[in-house]
Parts: structure tokens; C-alpha cells; sequence
């Protein structure tokens, strides 16, 4: 976790101090900077510097295979849409597959980090806290941040701005996030189950481009429900 922890707010500093980006579009449509690839390559020298035999797969460059039989995951900027406009929701997400979880959001000086067996904790400007999902147990009125189009499905609840939707869920603000859309992958869920569960939710992909994120208690409810009849279309999902 200490290596993990050092390494993403390394990588947050640069993104701080770094000047105008060059922006350019991607082949799917979505935007990229010239310090996504920076925040990449100082993330993969760190690794290779601390545990040279493990695996490293970002969402900009190609993979390298380990033969330690673990793998990191980067994401430089999620949400990079939300750093090209200067909103300051987007974050520096480093995962050790299935194990460890680091997400930094330099712009808020808020860090979350969480490994299995050892829980969920948040840093805000220095301080640390415990993270801990709600205790909400009904639908009704309980709060959901939607990535996505809003249906009759969720009418009985109270659907709020999504924009710290992980934050919000790992801390018990809100109950459940959904995200819905082609923009899904590997990435974006890469430390969303580690985070989620060890704060005491729960994590289901409940199709390619629907996620579910619950307290836990309210799972199965809402799992049913967007089994039966889907609460969402396709939208852009956030950070």
C-alpha cells in the first residue's frame, strides 16, 4: 500500500504542476492530453524502479507483460474531460489487480485508498478517516448518483450529482452509484470493486456498459431491479 500510495501522489504532483496540456482526440472519440502520457510514463518508471518483475498495463501505452504474476493497473487521468475543462473532479488512479486500490484527486487534495483485508481509508488535506459505507435498507428516497439517463425505475429515488460519486459512496453520502455507457472499461473499474468493498459495499458489472455500486444492503434490491427492467441509458459515465 505505502508503494502505491507514494507512487499515485508522485504522479498527482506532476499533474499540478503541469502547464497547458496538448489535447487531441483518441480513435473512439475521447480526449487525451500530453500529460496523460507524462503522469503514465512517471508512473511506470516508479514500478519499474520498486517491482521491476510485475506486470503494467495503462490506458495509453502498451502493456508490459511481468512474470511475477501481478499486475498494475493505470489510469494517468480518469476523467480526462474534467481536467481538459478545468473541473477539478478527475483523479490519478493507480490498482494493483484485485488487491490494492489508490485514487488521488489533486485538485481537491483528496486521496482514497483501500486493500483487501485491510479496509477503506480517505485522506483530506492531511487528515486520514476510516471510509464506510451507509446503512441505508430501502429503495425509497435512497440516494443515487446516475451516470446516465434518468428512467421512471428510479422515481422513488433521490438521484444526485455524480461528479464525486466513488467518494460519495465509500464515505455513506450517497447509497448506490449506476453507470451507464460505452465508455466502460478495464480501467474505470479498476479500482472502483477494491474501494467499494473494503469500505463495505458491494460491486456487480451488470452488463459490458451498466456498474452497479451499492452500500451492500441495498444491492440485491437494486440488482433486481435494473435486471428486470434497466434504469439507465447509455450515457457518459463520470470519474
Amino acid at each position: 500500500m505505502c508503494l502505491a500510495l507514494r507512487i499515485a501522489r508522485r504522479a498527482a504532483e506532476l499533474v499540478l504542476s503541469a502547464g497547458t496540456p496538448d489535447v487531441w482526440l483518441k480513435e473512439d472519440g475521447s480526449p487525451v492530453t500530453s500529460i496523460d502520457l507524462e503522469v503514465e510514463d512517471l508512473v511506470r518508471r516508479l514500478l519499474a524502479e520498486a517491482v521491476p518483475d510485475d506486470g503494467v498495463v495503462g490506458e495509453e501505452r502498451a502493456e508490459h507483460r511481468g512474470t511475477s504474476g501481478r499486475r498494475w493497473l493505470v489510469d494517468p487521468i480518469s476523467g480526462t474531460a474534467d481536467f481538459v475543462a478545468g473541473r477539478p473532479t478527475y483523479s490519478v488512479d493507480l490498482a494493483l489487480e484485485k488487491a490494492l486500490a489508490v485514487s488521488v484527486m489533486p485538485s481537491l487534495d483528496i486521496t482514497m485508498a483501500a486493500g483487501r483485508g485491510i479496509g477503506c481509508r480517505v485522506f483530506r488535506a492531511g487528515e486520514e478517516e476510516v471510509a464506510r459505507v451507509s446503512s441505508t435498507d430501502v429503495v425509497e428516497g435512497a440516494r443515487v448518483c446516475l451516470h446516465g439517463k434518468r428512467k421512471p425505475i428510479l422515481e422513488r429515488c433521490a438521484v444526485v450529482d455524480g461528479a464525486t460519486s466513488v467518494l460519495d459512496l465509500i464515505t455513506g453520502r450517497v447509497d448506490a452509484v449506476i453507470a451507464a455507457g460505452a465508455g466502460l472499461d478495464e480501467f474505470d473499474l479498476a479500482c472502483l470493486p477494491v474501494l467499494v468493498e473494503e469500505a463495505g459495499g458491494r460491486v456487480t458489472v451488470v452488463e459490458d456498459d451498466v456498474v452497479l455500486a451499492t452500500n451492500g444492503v441495498l444491492h440485491d434490491a437494486f440488482l433486481s431491479l435494473l435486471v428486470a427492467r434497466p434504469g439507465v441509458e447509455p450515457g457518459t459515465p463520470g470519474s
